[in-house]
């Protein structure tokens, strides 16, 4: 993950900052219980005027100053401070136990609003990726039989034409 930050910091360094938050959402994708990304993605969206994209992403992180706190009123009411909207803005796929106490009651309060409004709470389950057990199609012989006959006809039909043309020329001038 080292490469990962190092590339992010060049990405920022260059100006590159759309490639550095695209760099940074993958990385929330693949370990969403590490809040520390997310507060370093906030933390450029904010540096870039985004406030309401920063308190989106530093909306679990406890505030440390008074642009943390900004920036996560703007983003609630953004959203009419709604607990479901939120919930399904913020997509948080983490083990929800591996969080902070701050973190949770976040959530939790969160949750029962969107209980409250609309008796349903947005459920986000981690992605499931089971590395190297890709298995390989397992084609019948009859439909690679098909696929090389479809190609030996496309090779041949143009032949075959020509064949058929001169069929045609030479029974034209036989006459």
């Amino acid at each position: 993950m080292g490469t990962i930050f190092y590339r992010i910091e060049q990405d920022l360094k260059a100006g590159r900052k759309k490639k550095a938050c695209d760099r940074l959402r993958n990385l929330i994708n693949e370990f969403p219980d590490d809040l520390s990304l997310r507060e370093k993605l906030a933390q450029i969206y904010y540096d870039s005027g985004f406030k309401d994209e920063a308190g989106k992403f530093w909306i679990l992180s406890e505030p440390q100053n008074f642009e943390m706190k900004e920036a996560v009123e703007i983003y609630r009411n953004s959203l009419s401070n709604s607990g479901n909207a939120i919930l399904k803005d913020i997509v948080f796929r983490g083990d929800k136990t591996q969080l902070s106490e701050y973190a949770k009651n976040i959530l939790k309060e969160l949750e029962t609003d969107s209980f409250k409004k609309t008796k349903r709470i947005p459920d986000f389950k981690r992605k499931q990726r089971e590395k190297g057990n890709y298995t390989e199609s397992k084609d019948s012989f009859f439909s690679n039989v098909g696929f090389y006959l479809l190609i030996g006809g496309i090779i041949l039909l143009p032949f075959l034409g020509l064949v058929k043309l001169g069929e045609i020329i030479g029974s034209i001038f036989s006459k």
